[in-house]
């Protein structure tokens, strides 16, 4: 079966976002790139019978390749079901010109992959394409091109949230975006009594996880569902569970959150360019804060009362997990949520979910801090055996091929001197031939015995030159690490930030705890294991 010509489609909203030229957005439009590309593949006598697919990614930016039909397009290539790529233009495949670089001169060339950009006149079957400077300076331009619309973008941007305008595409959990402008926010009245309530009870003292734990109790929707009730089915709140509900973290992110005083803020992160998958934190002093754009859900002198009862509970909560090795990393096995820790005289973990939403099967059984600990110290001390273990069998290796290479040296000095002795006699051989002593049958036949011995030898040559040059085990950090814990007693902070990813705590009391890089231990274990069953 032939390989297909592929169509690839792309439009931004960068693209329209400055709405200056609708001749050009026309012309950047999906259908008339379809129509572009379609009328080229169709006059193209080698590509107009071949089968076509076609990828569109509408809503994407060129500034990366994190396309779904992109990625799924390239993926087809690699499988050998694509042989002709297709674009309007190079801006339409990429906008970073050392990555559209790369797939031009590397990856396409490899896959064995033809490409075209129609208005650029690019065909990579043409070797003067390839090396066109024209080419890699249309490239360089679409980047720079995008550099520059990003930045316009976000001053743009920042302009409006300057003047008071909401950017942010979800209106905030007790607000509703204004039908007549989408920039201004609205009190929703129901979910505004809940924010409310939840700033009063933290006012009053009440901390976030009872907070979450009244409003599960009495039945209060939370914020995802009650946004999918009033038909909303994109927001911003996700939940690691199918079931969503009412949490701490969720309380006390509202109770930061200066909106509900009437404030717009703009500019908490960013990103590099438009389109960008990386966002940074931006400091305070650089957010974009405009009183009295929309009206407070809660006055500020409730909104300060809260925030100083919740320092004063952040205070205790940190200073009372201080120097905890197993901070946020002791788990449930039923709703994979963190455990909670008392801070009594012995420690135990509990998992509050159950406090929260009755609705789970979380055991309410507290598990004493010290089994945990130990059940982590014996697991790093397990590892670290194996480690040393690993670490004395490698030395044995090492040293055996220490012997090994001594003796393939020698052998090699005796194949080497063998194999000359053998050109000497072909060449003998020769001569003889070339002075008539022998036929030109015997010549053959004697020719035919010593080039076999000499290729036999060559071949066992080159294996014994592998061997000798082949690489030492040398040492593995993976085992040094791990060797360097063998007599550990008790769990730090250091060695747990180092080592442990958690432990998952099962309603049986079975204990799933993960450590970093024991995958690479395993793995050595089972190399070696191997080798010694086949030795």
């Amino acid at each position: 079966m032939p390989k297909a010509v592929a169509l690839y489609l792309r439009l931004s909203q960068e693209d329209v976002d400055l709405r200056r030229n609708a001749a050009k957005d026309e012309s950047n439009s999906i259908s008339a790139q379809r129509s572009l590309i379609t009328r080229h593949i169709d006059e193209a006598p080698e590509l107009c019978s071949l089968p076509r697919m076609e990828f569109c990614d509408d809503g994407f930016s060129g500034t990366n390749f994190i396309r779904p039909d992109f990625k799924r397009m390239i993926e087809l290539a690699k499988q050998g079901e694509i042989g002709c790529i297709v674009v309007k233009d190079l801006s339409r495949f990429g906008r970073d010109y050392l990555e559209v670089g790369d797939y031009l001169e590397h990856i396409f060339p490899f896959l064995g992959i033809r490409f075209i950009s129609v208005n650029d006149g690019f065909d990579s079957s043409n070797p003067l394409d390839i090396d066109s400077l024209d080419t890699s300076f249309r490239t360089l331009i679409y980047d720079l091109y995008s550099r520059d619309l990003s930045r316009r973008v976000k001053s743009a941007k920042k302009a409006r949230a300057e003047r008071g305008a909401f950017l942010s595409p979800y209106a905030p959990y007790g607000y509703v975006k204004d039908p007549e402008d989408k920039n201004h926010l609205l009190v929703d009245a129901e979910a505004a009594d809940v924010i409310r309530r939840i700033f009063q009870m933290a006012a009053d003292g009440v901390k976030p996880w009872q907070i979450a734990a009244a409003l599960n109790g009495d039945g209060v929707s939370s914020p995802k569902n009650y946004k999918a009730e009033a038909g909303c089915t994109r927001t911003p709140w996700r939940s690691i569970q199918e079931e969503n509900f009412w949490t701490a973290s969720l309380v006390a992110k509202f109770l930061r959150d200066e909106r509900y005083i009437g404030k717009t803020v703009f500019g908490k992160r960013s990103r590099d360019i438009v389109g960008s998958t990386h966002t940074v934190k931006i400091s305070r002093n650089d957010w974009v804060i405009v009183p009295d754009r929309h009206e407070a859900i809660v006055s500020e002198a409730l909104f300060e009362k809260a925030q100083s009862v919740m320092r004063e509970y952040r205070e205790y909560e940190a200073a009372s997990s201080s120097g905890n090795p197993l901070k946020r990393k002791v788990i449930c096995g039923v709703c994979g949520h963190a455990m909670q820790r008392d801070n009594k005289k012995n420690a135990s973990y509990c998992c509050g979910t159950k406090r929260l939403n009755t609705g789970f099967d979380c055991s309410e059984d507290r598990i004493p801090e010290s089994d945990i600990l130990e059940a982590v110290v014996d697991t790093i001390q397990v590892y670290a055996q194996y480690a040393v273990n690993i670490d004395r069998l490698l030395q044995t290796r090492q040293a055996q091929r220490v012997l090994d290479r001594k003796q393939a040296q020698r052998r090699l000095q005796t194949l080497q001197s063998r194999k000359a002795q053998l050109d000497e006699r072909l060449q003998d051989l020769y001569e003889r031939l070339v002075e008539g002593e022998i036929s030109r049958e015997s010549f053959a036949a004697q020719k035919k015995a010593l080039t076999a011995q000499a290729e036999e030898i060559s071949r066992t040559v080159l294996e014994l030159e592998r061997k000798i040059s082949g690489s030492d085990d040398g040492g593995n950090a993976v085992i040094e690490q791990f060797k360097s814990y063998a007599g550990i007693t008790a769990l730090t902070k250091e060695i747990s930030a180092e080592l442990l990813q958690s432990v998952t705590i099962y309603p049986d009391g079975r204990m799933d705890i993960r450590l970093n890089l024991t995958d690479e231990i395993e793995a050595l274990m089972e190399t070696l294991r191997r080798e010694s069953c086949t030795a």
